[in-house]
């Protein structure tokens, strides 16, 4: 496997993510359109993938929030690549990146009822932190929050 630094307009990283969100849509419905105008790539996105034969397989991807913060979003493993740490890696990854630049801290943000997600990030070393914007009141999905300081 190796890894290539990419941004949101890669063609690999956005059928990852189309991918990803017909599996979304297949689990939770249209609820999830509510969600559509925020994960348009408006903001430029710092992206990592993760290719097997030159294959894209999996995805993890940042925006910048402020000077402080960063959003990891669209992280995404395909189902045959899952259960190998591979999106644990990308996020490490991607988090060095992070901390080279200085910010202070991440948030991520995922669906209530997503136990692997939710597993995953809480070995990252994140927490359970306050909603935040289009996430206030909304009881779909937890928002966590990771130090890097």
């Amino acid at each position: 496997m190796e890894t290539v630094l990419t941004n949101e307009k890669d063609e690999r990283f956005l059928e990852l993510v189309r991918e990803l969100d017909r599996g979304y849509y297949e689990r939770i419905g249209d609820e999830l359109s509510k969600y559509d105008q925020y994960n348009e790539f408006t903001k430029p996105h710092v992206v990592l993938l993760a290719l097997d034969s030159g294959q894209p397989i999996a995805c993890a991807s940042y925006r910048v929030m402020d000077e402080d913060s960063v959003e990891f979003k669209r992280v995404y493993v395909k189902k045959a690549f899952r259960k190998r740490g591979i999106a644990y890696c990308l996020i490490r990854e991607l988090e060095k990146l992070v901390m080279k630049d200085d910010f202070s801290f991440s948030i991520i943000v995922t669906g209530a009822h997503n136990v692997p997600a939710i597993r995953l990030y809480e070995k990252l070393g994140y927490h359970l932190t306050d909603d935040f914007g289009q996430f206030i009141g909304d009881d779909s999905v937890i928002c966590m929050r990771k130090e890097f300081m």
